[in-house]
């Protein structure tokens, strides 16, 4: 059976017969009401409708029909059916059409039937009636239609839906609850249609923050954010922290709730926070452990040094010890760094205290050169430095210090003795760049990606084992140069070794 709508037309004698085969639905009618129009406009008054063929005629189609017959009738014509199929014919006799149209068994009485019938203004609007309740009905049918699909398709969603969903009405029951809220709370839809409120699953601390949030949202609709936390007890007694979003539905007292489960996103932050905690202990521990006993060789250096005649020293040996009393100077800055990053926080952006950059000129060549000469007496260690004597910077002297200390002392830690260090400087318009360079040291290709991350550190053992290093110089060194609008980038490869490179903008710099 055919649901396409097939329409010929014929003459015979001074009558157009039209013929319709297949359906006369919602989809044909246009189809069908633009052939009726254009067989009105050639002249014809007179029309028999062949419906030997039609299998199905629908509102619209008996729409079609007395759209025709008025318009046929005002010309003073008709419009006559032939050869309905029963089905057909029982559709036309319950609209009570066969009281408008008559009805032939066959084509030939349909054509030898025709006399002239004039339409009168009584029957005009008979019909002109008829046209619009059909209209009507056709409208409130495609309505209906529509409602169901958009039912149909709202339930699919709804159930369908990865979270867990429930309406909830203004009482708090529970009207309506999806899969996953099923799942979630271990209840079927049956059982919770059995008056269960939505506060039986809360945990009782919390009954206050629901009850609280609901009552606000009745009073003030959406002027409130829509979505807050509670923890919510299932049937099996496990307590699941929960992330609400709440909607309302429009023009009823009905909410839907979206409930995301973020149970394990909190443990998650728990577990973060205590090693932070501990990270943190770690620091401070690790710093005041490392600065007891710098007390007593500060102590007994300043003695010495005070007063070297009374202990025999020479010339060499006052050297090397006030060398080695810099030494000390510096890891006692360095500890007490370590101190002020575990009072500040636990985040890459807490790591440096939030102080301005105190700007004056320097010379990048001298302060390397006063640096080098403390880190020889303890190293074998060549250092080539190509920076001109007459390059001078506008920069915190105390945090340039620090980042070359920093990056010398980890370009040292990959180096094979004796190390050989390159330092360089070249610029161009906007900026000076400063390469550090050990051609013997090479960082593995997926070491390079973590080097500024804090806490990271690259060979762990062999560094621990080595110097006790606990991955913070980095990133301490990028937060400085960030401070000073700069940048530390790093590149590693056999051919040409470690090389950090700091960028500092040239707008600070006097040549």
């Amino acid at each position: 059976m055919s649901d396409v709508l097939q329409i010929t037309r014929k003459k015979q004698d001074s009558i157009d017969v039209v013929c319709m085969s297949g359906r006369l639905d919602t989809n044909t009618a246009i189809e069908a009401e633009a052939e009726f129009k254009t067989v009105i406009a050639s002249g014809t008054q007179q029309i028999v409708l062949n419906l030997k063929n039609l299998n199905y005629i629908s509102s619209s189609g008996l729409r079609i029909l007395i759209v025709a017959l008025r318009e046929v009738k005002k010309r003073q014509g008709d419009l006559k059916l032939a050869c309905l199929k029963p089905a057909v014919k029982e559709i036309v006799h319950i609209a009570g059409f066969d009281r408008l149209f008559l009805l032939y068994d066959t084509e030939e009485e349909a054509v030898k039937s025709f006399t002239y019938v004039a339409i009168d203004e009584k029957e005009r609007r008979i019909l002109d009636a008829i046209v619009s309740t059909l209209d009507i009905d056709e409208d409130r049918r495609r309505t209906e239609g529509s409602l169901q699909q958009s039912e149909i398709l709202y339930r699919a969603i709804f159930e369908n839906s990865g979270t867990a969903m429930a309406i909830v009405e203004d009482d708090l029951t529970i009207y309506l609850a999806n899969t996953e809220f099923e799942k979630m709370v271990g209840y079927t839809n049956e059982e919770l249609a059995e008056v269960i409120s939505l506060l039986s699953f809360v945990v009782g601390n919390d009954l206050g923050v629901v009850t609280e949030f609901h009552e606000r949202v009745r009073k003030r609709g959406d002027k409130l954010p829509q979505h807050y936390e509670f923890r919510l007890k299932a049937r099996d007694g496990n307590i699941k922290n929960v992330y609400v979003i709440l909607d309302m539905i429009p023009e009823t007292p009905r909410r839907v709730y979206s409930l995301l489960d973020i149970t394990e996103l909190r443990k998650i932050e728990e577990d973060l926070r205590h090693e932070l905690i501990r990270k943190r202990e770690f620091l401070i521990l690790a710093a005041h452990e490392l600065r007891t006993p710098l007390q007593p060789v500060m102590g007994y250096l300043h003695l010495v040094l005070d007063d070297p005649d009374s202990y025999g020293l020479n010339a060499d040996a006052k050297v090397i010890l006030g060398k080695c009393s810099k030494n000390i100077d510096l890891m006692r800055e360095m500890i007490e760094h370590i101190l002020k990053l575990s009072s500040l926080g636990y985040g890459p952006e807490q790591m440096l205290p939030k102080f301005k950059p105190n700007y004056r000129e320097i010379s990048p060549r001298q302060l390397l050169i006063s640096y080098i000469s403390v880190i020889r007496c303890s190293s074998d260690i060549a250092v080539d430095i190509t920076i001109p004597d007459e390059l001078k910077l506008i920069t915190d002297s105390e945090y340039f210090y620090l980042i070359l200390q920093s990056l010398m002392y980890n370009i040292i830690q990959y180096s094979k003795t004796p190390a050989k260090i390159e330092i360089s400087h070249y610029d161009d318009k906007i900026n000076n760049f400063f390469a550090i360079r050990n051609r013997s040291a090479v960082i593995a290709h997926e070491i390079i990606p973590n080097v500024f991350k804090p806490y990271y550190v690259g060979d762990e053992s062999k560094l621990l084992e080595k110097s006790g290093f606990i991955g913070l110089s980095l990133p301490v060194a990028k937060q400085m140069a960030e401070k000073l609008n700069g940048d530390i980038t790093v590149s590693s490869n056999p051919e040409n070794g470690t090389a950090f490179m700091l960028v500092l903008p040239k707008s600070a710099t006097r040549g």
